[in-house]
């Protein structure tokens, strides 16, 4: 599969809407890759973590309290071997999203199966996020156990797999982004994770993905060890260009060396924030010019990233106003247009 065309734009999932219909009428009109929105205004089991979690053994969802934890007191083998034998079985219909923790994925089943998108986007938590934000009931994350960190990586791979074989009925062709904001963490002395240990899980998803005919992305929406996501075999690199797009900048040997295998950038370019309000789409284009231009003078080829280039918003944007979303989202639009005019080869 090969994304058609330069700087297409898509988001990165989560949106503001309590009704799942309009916020999908509003992403078919607004970018050229729809995607299923996260909709965490609609309640806690739309949370990142939550939506998920299900399938993970002893899992305790705590609603009132906006909790969520794995009581590791209980026998989990049960539950493990349903897990370990689905994932082997490939049998994933018991551990998918349910339509009360996903109600924007069954929408735009629905709403979406007409639109003639050339390319859909899903998006599943990743397993480092994953693991570091939900703990056992002594509020250790469950990433450093061995036991439960495998399971995850299990259910993540599986929870991304049943997504492409259901958005397999919109388009046939697909990107998964995997959403790893703690990657934020990575090498801090706030995280003792082995940098081959991310390899490790972040490949076993990109893998599953690959398997299933589709693309994947990874989302970190702050400064991260960029080289690492470039040793991945991932297809896109989705990153706040509008704050962090410096940091891209120290790595060049290992971006030009992921363009030149066929990867993708994805620039997070419109903030998700009030700063957006002060902001033009034509500001945020000549932003994005001269952040092009910073990478082409370390000896980044610029035709690579022209040719290689998504738009996205920063982050998510389900915890933002309507007003300030829609206002995001067009000027998305107009940064999009201005560079298909400009960077058109």
């Amino acid at each position: 599969m090969k994304i058609k065309g330069e700087f297409l734009t898509t988001g990165i999932g989560s949106l503001p809407y309590i009704d799942a219909v309009k916020g999908i009428e509003d992403i078919l009109g607004g970018f050229d890759i729809p995607f299923w929105p996260q909709l965490p205004k609609r309640g806690f089991k739309e949370n990142m973590y939550v939506q998920f979690a299900h399938g993970l053994p002893s899992l305790v969802i705590d609603e009132k309290n906006r909790k969520i934890h794995i009581d590791t007191t209980r026998d989990l083998s049960e539950a493990l071997g349903r897990l370990f034998e689905a994932y082997i079985s490939e049998d994933y219909d018991a551990f998918g999203l349910a339509k009360d923790f996903a109600e924007g994925f069954y929408a735009f089943l629905d709403m979406a199966k007409d639109s003639k998108a050339d390319c859909v986007k899903g998006h599943v938590t990743g397993p480092v996020s994953f693991g570091l934000g939900v703990v056992d009931e002594k509020g250790k994350a469950i990433i450093y156990n061995d036991t439960l960190k495998e399971a995850l990586v299990k259910l993540l791979e599986i929870k991304a797999a049943w997504q492409i074989d259901r958005l397999k009925g919109v388009s046939k062709n697909i990107i998964i982004f995997i959403d790893e904001p703690y990657l934020t963490s990575f090498g801090s002395s706030f995280v003792s994770i082995e940098r081959q240990d991310i390899l490790l899980m972040l490949n076993a998803m990109i893998d599953k993905i690959h398997s299933k005919g589709a693309l994947s992305g990874i989302h970190c929406c702050g400064n991260t060890d960029w080289s690492l996501l470039a040793e991945t075999g991932v297809d896109i690199i989705n990153f706040d260009a509008y704050a962090y797009a410096e940091g891209l900048s120290l790595y060049p040997n290992e971006i030009t060396g992921f363009l030149k295998r066929g990867g993708a950038l994805a620039w997070g370019i419109v903030p998700t924030s009030e700063s957006a309000l002060k902001e033009t789409g034509e500001g945020l284009f000549a932003r994005l010019s001269s952040e092009i231009n910073k990478l082409q003078k370390k000896n980044i080829p610029r035709d690579l990233l022209i040719s290689h280039s998504l738009l996205t918003p920063s982050c998510g944007m389900g915890t933002l106003s309507m007003d300030l979303t829609e206002d995001i989202i067009k000027k998305l639009s107009v940064v999009a247009r201005l560079a298909k005019d400009k960077f058109a080869q």
